[in-house]
């Protein structure tokens, strides 16, 4: 089992870019749901509140994690956005 932190990956149909990032994240070893945005508007609605108007969208615990381009983003630029001294791993906060 990882000790990862589990993300959440905002995508939709046919977004090459969202196939770029899934497969950074799963050579990464990063485990994450997807919400399909193509499929559930209420997310959609969520993003454009956000002031996305691209996918695919990153976030951990509501924090924003991609904010370079797709193609640009490392390990190393992922893991500097994620604060690890507020995880604590294993057991979803539910507050």
């Amino acid at each position: 089992m990882s000790s990862l932190p589990k993300l959440t990956l905002y995508t939709q149909v046919d977004c090459v870019f969202c196939e770029i990032m899934k497969s950074k994240l799963d050579d990464w070893g990063y485990s994450y749901d997807i919400i399909n945005i193509s499929e559930d508007l209420s997310k959609r609605a969520w993003l454009r509140l956000q002031n996305h108007r691209t996918v695919p969208q990153l976030y951990w615990n509501e924090k924003h994690l991609n904010k370079v381009e797709t193609s640009m983003l490392t390990k190393e630029i992922l893991e500097a956005e994620i604060n690890y001294d507020d995880y604590i791993g294993g057991v979803e906060n539910f507050g």
